[in-house]
């Protein structure tokens, strides 16, 4: 799956969750990952803090 960031929550959301923000400069391509655990990972040693996943999108996360 895709993933993203919305830079205003820090919170990750697979491409096409219909909370993800409109704009562009409100989200940030993570990448492909198997899973959303291994994209909050790699949210955080991107640097962004207090990651965490969207409850709608990314539910099977921890």
């Amino acid at each position: 799956m895709l993933y993203c960031i919305d830079l205003k929550t820090n919170q990750v959301h697979i491409l096409g969750c219909r909370h993800i923000p409109k704009k562009n400069v409100d989200k940030n391509f993570l990448g492909r990952f198997d899973n959303p655990n291994d994209a909050i990972t790699d949210a955080g040693l991107k640097g962004y803090t207090n990651v965490n996943s969207c409850s709608d999108c990314c539910s099977s996360s921890t």
